[in-house]
């Protein structure tokens, strides 16, 4: 299927075909992340994006990292684009042990926030926070914006704190980033979904996967900038996604209520408002002992959902980042 005949079915055909058709691959930490930053670049000044691809230029990993798997034919403008989408992702690639800057750039606490949704009298205690911080993903993009705004920093971590900004802003739109389920099934929490199981499309057993990752998965599972800038552009010329159907919530603008508003989606549509049902890890771990399937109609509500998430972080990072490299 060629990417404009894609365009011409609905956006939610769209994002069918891709999750039925998809290659394991990262999700919203790859293709949700491209996708949202495509969405801002699109809706970048001139000005914004000219000092923004200025600024990505000077991280210490500019072409190992950002520019991996660039086409060797690419023109600049392309350059600045690709290269901008993989910075949303750089926090995720430092991960990795053999990046050279995993040690010093690679902060697992700062992706996430968990606010407690207590159900069945659970009570949840505060995390223990040691250390400077940032703890959460809050503090991190509080910090990241701050740094990025320090006309003292030098040029390379200016870099490396764009590439946070435009990662959290993606990070923090998604509902189980900012709760995680404190339960009797879960009394220590289920850490955002990732110890929550269930069969994305019972009864078939090998759908057996994290509700976080499902979550994850939504946006899609592709890596080509072809097929997320077409999503991109899908996105924001669907009436349900652009900015005029999101004008309430894109005039908030404080990143502590972003992440309440991931939190309250994750109680009604991730965890059902307490009525999904699913495994703990250790209640999933053998053949015969399959988790609850997903109740009718999740998928396409939660689709929804993440649809909106991804197009309003789209437009938040893009205002957010004017306001810093192009002000009036």
């Amino acid at each position: 299927m060629s990417h404009a005949k894609a365009l011409k079915f609905s956006l939610m055909g769209v994002f069918v075909w891709m999750l039925a058709s998809a290659p394991p691959a990262a999700a919203w930490i790859d293709t949700g992340h491209r996708i949202i930053s495509l969405i801002a670049w699109a809706d970048l000044t001139p000005a914004a994006r000219a000092k923004i691809a200025e600024t990505l230029q000077q991280h210490p990993r500019y072409k190992e990292d950002l520019l991996a798997d660039l086409p060797a034919d690419a023109a600049e403008a392309d350059t600045d684009r690709y290269a901008f989408g993989m910075a949303s992702t750089w926090p995720d690639v430092v991960r990795n042990q053999a990046n050279p800057m995993h040690a010093a750039y690679n902060h697992p606490a700062w992706h996430y926030i968990d606010i407690p949704y207590c159900i069945g009298g659970q009570t949840a205690q505060p995390p223990p926070q040691t250390g400077p911080g940032p703890h959460n993903v809050v503090e991190a993009l509080a910090k990241s914006t701050a740094d990025l705004k320090n006309p003292a920093l030098a040029a390379r971590d200016k870099a490396i704190a764009l590439c946070w900004v435009l990662h959290l802003c993606g990070d923090i739109h998604q509902p189980l980033h900012a709760c995680s389920l404190f339960s009797p099934q879960f009394p220590d929490g289920d850490q955002g979904g990732n110890a929550f199981y269930v069969l994305r499309e019972p009864p078939y057993p090998d759908s057996r996967m994290k509700l976080h990752l499902l979550w994850d998965e939504l946006p899609g599972q592709y890596k080509s900038e072809e097929i997320c800038a077409d999503l991109a552009a899908a996105l924001r010329a669907d009436p349900r996604y652009g900015r005029s159907a999101l004008k309430d919530a894109l005039a908030i603008t404080d990143f502590a209520a972003w992440a309440n508003e991931s939190h309250e989606l994750a109680i009604h549509y991730a965890y059902r408002d307490g009525t999904l049902v699913g495994a703990a890890a250790s209640e999933s771990s053998g053949a015969d002992q399959e988790p609850p399937g997903l109740p009718r109609g999740y998928l396409k509500q939660a689709e929804e959902i993440a649809m909106r998430r991804v197009a309003l972080a789209g437009y938040r990072t893009a205002d957010l980042l004017t306001s810093i490299f192009d002000a009036k």
